[in-house]
């Protein structure tokens, strides 16, 4: 991760490969049985409900109200098999109760007749449709903003959480939580609540049934939990299919993000057939997992339709010849249980569909929830903010990127003067860059002490101090847009006089004025269509945008001519005195011009001093880099 450290990079990579298998690990764990399902989909719902409590609230009332005008429907069988000519009086359960409903019409002085019932009906169906369309768009109203909730919270939880801990991770896991993962914990979300409108459903027409057939409905509401519970191995196999798709869709993601963001390399490097055969091999992975999951939910579903067939013609069997249920009632359960099972059938579906996208919701609140107790506290409103008029100091500052690293920073003790310009030089993998990260509040120290002007560089105003830094690296990043939005990102109320001036120092005034637009002219996918020095001073150029107490510049300019590097630097020189610049390098012509040098080897600081004093140590670590390049002038 970071150039100047070969072990701290180890370190990276070790730490970032034990991050991704632990969320697999407890999914998989916490999902092996129907509690373990629960327990990833009870925290879905109470999500569900704390982001959209009251359009969430405004969605099941619709839900109930459609669900109520359905079931008035089914009432109104009875007045009109009464009125077809269908004499239920003696039908036992079921005359009784078209007897009720008969009064029930009468109480709101209504007596059913063909032309009344008729246009009830029609009046209902347009009550239903009305409804069904109100239903819709309030579901899918909360599933977006459940949706963009999540999106936001994680987005915030991850750019809030310390550096030193995103580091650890792959840009291409963000990507594929931010969206994929999201997108199906929507899905779940939206399949939650239909499930609720389908259970609300089937169980007011099983309150009917109930009512009109109690022995014959607990049969087949018995014979239909037994049903459920044989068919429990399928539902882990389905959300364990759910599990293989946010795993390979995560390698798909990273397949995509590597290969793409370095498809100059593999070009340069005649790779384009290996970085193929790599990413098919990701996207077959993914097409085994989606299939493996559909399979999973059309075998469960076919032997729950096969199962419920079953069950129902033994349950009509005994009706008619043990229980001797009268012909109306099974005429009317007949209709009802029509309705029932397909409506039983699309919950099945849509509970496995819920158990599939399950695994994405825990995936994305355990990333959610390491994030967010790695982030950095928000700035005491108290706390002094550094202002940088005296010095930086290091005092006995020792670093390592986890406990069980070695330490890339050991007891260091350095200071940066207000005002003047300080080097850090050394080979690489001294600790260089961490220094820098350190001063500019990017991670922590393990042991020891940073201050500026002996305010504490601490966790109540690293964030403020970070608002008072100006920042450019050698791996450049620059944004898809123009050179104007690039340079405007860092100060967004720059006006074009700052913007003219922060191009001109960084000696990229005449260039950018040379493209065909001028500084709005787009420059490609982080700055494709410029070179490596043209990028470096935009960079640059952005950094001085800031009008930063601290300018750092880490091998800033490595990309840069020798005569565009001295007239940057001849630029830079203006600054002296009134802004702290902190240069790393190892092209050492860079630094003639630093103020004080400290040579850093193995996490240590072992000289210190400017350019002529350093070089005229025989046998010093400064004297033997210089002899290397060839400047022991």
């Amino acid at each position: 991760m970071r150039a100047d450290s070969a072990a701290a990079s180890a370190a990276l990579s070790n730490a970032a490969a034990e991050q991704a298998e632990p969320v697999s690990r407890a999914s998989r764990s916490g999902s092996s049985d129907t509690l373990g399902i629960l327990d990833a989909l009870l925290p879905l719902g109470l999500a569900l409900i704390r982001e959209a409590r009251w359009r969430l609230a405004g969605a099941l009332g619709l839900m109930i109200a459609f669900s109520l005008t359905e079931g008035v429907g089914v009432l109104l069988l009875f007045p009109l098999l009464q009125v077809a000519g269908l004499d239920l009086t003696h039908q036992g359960e079921a005359g009784r109760f078209a007897a009720t409903v008969t009064k029930a019409f009468a109480a709101i002085g209504l007596y059913p007749s063909l032309p009344i019932l008729l246009a009830i009906f029609v009046v209902l169906i347009g009550a239903r449709t009305l409804l069904s369309r109100m239903q819709s768009d309030a579901m899918f109203t909360v599933e977006q903003q459940f949706e963009t909730a999540m999106r936001l919270e994680l987005y915030r939880a991850i750019s809030r959480a310390n550096w030193s801990y995103v580091a650890l991770c792959r840009s291409s896991d963000f990507a594929h939580a931010l969206s994929s993962e999201l997108s199906r914990t929507a899905q779940a979300a939206f399949e939650m609540m239909v499930l609720g409108a389908d259970l609300i459903l089937t169980g007011l027409y099983l309150l009917i049934a109930l009512r009109l057939a109690p022995a014959m409905t607990a049969i087949v509401l018995g014979c239909g939990t037994v049903l459920i519970a044989a068919l429990r191995n399928r539902t882990r196999q389905v959300n364990q299919a759910g599990e293989d798709i946010s795993i390979s869709m995560n390698s798909l993601f990273a397949a995509m993000s590597e290969h793409l963001g370095n498809l100059k390399l593999a070009k340069a490097y005649a790779a384009e057939d290996r970085n193929y055969a790599m990413f098919e091999s990701a996207t077959h992975a993914v097409q085994d997992a989606n299939l493996k999951a559909q399979r999973a939910e059309t075998a469960a579903s076919a032997w729950f339709e096969l199962g419920s067939a079953i069950i129902l013609g033994s349950v009509l069997y005994i009706a008619i010849r043990i229980l001797a249920v009268p012909p109306a009632a099974i005429l009317i359960l007949l209709l009802l249980f029509a309705r029932v099972m397909p409506r039983f059938l699309g919950a099945l579906q849509k509970w496995h569909l819920l158990v599939n996208a399950a695994p994405a919701f825990v995936n994305l609140t355990a990333m959610r929830s390491r994030f967010e107790a790695a982030s950095e506290p928000e700035p005491s409103e108290h706390a002094a903010v550094p202002q940088l008029r005296r010095e930086i100091r290091l005092a006995g500052v020792s670093f390592s990127y986890g406990k069980e690293s070695e330490p890339v920073l050991r007891d260091v003790n350095l200071a940066v003067p207000a005002g003047r310009v300080v080097a850090l030089v050394g080979s690489t993998g001294a600790g260089k860059s961490t220094i820098a990260d350190l001063i500019m509040g990017l991670a922590a120290p393990s042991s020891g002490r940073i201050t500026v002007d002996d305010v504490a560089l601490d966790v109540g105003v690293r964030r403020k101090w970070r608002e008072r830094i100006g920042y450019a690296a050698s791996d450049t990043v620059l944004f898809h847009g123009s050179v104007r939005s690039n340079l405007c990102w860092a100060n967004p109320d720059a006006s074009d006089a700052e913007i003219h001036e922060a191009l001109e120092r960084a000696a990229a005034r005449e260039f950018v004025a040379a493209m065909a637009a001028g500084i709005d002219t787009a420059i490609g996918d982080r700055g494709a269509t410029l070179s490596q020095g043209e990028r470096q001073r935009i960079a640059i150029a952005r950094a001085l945008l800031r009008r930063p107490a601290l300018l750092v510049l880490d091998e800033a300019t490595n990309g840069l001519d020798s005569a565009t590097e001295a007239r940057m630097l001849d630029a830079l020189e203006s600054l002296r005195g009134r802004t702290t610049v902190l240069m790393i390098a190892h092209r050492l012509s860079t630094i003639r011009w630093a103020d004080l040098i400290y040579v850093i080897e193995n996490g240590r600081v072992v000289e210190c001093g400017d350019w002529k004093s350093l070089l005229a140590r025989a046998g010093g670590r400064f004297r033997a880099l210089c002899d290397a390049q060839a400047l022991s002038a």
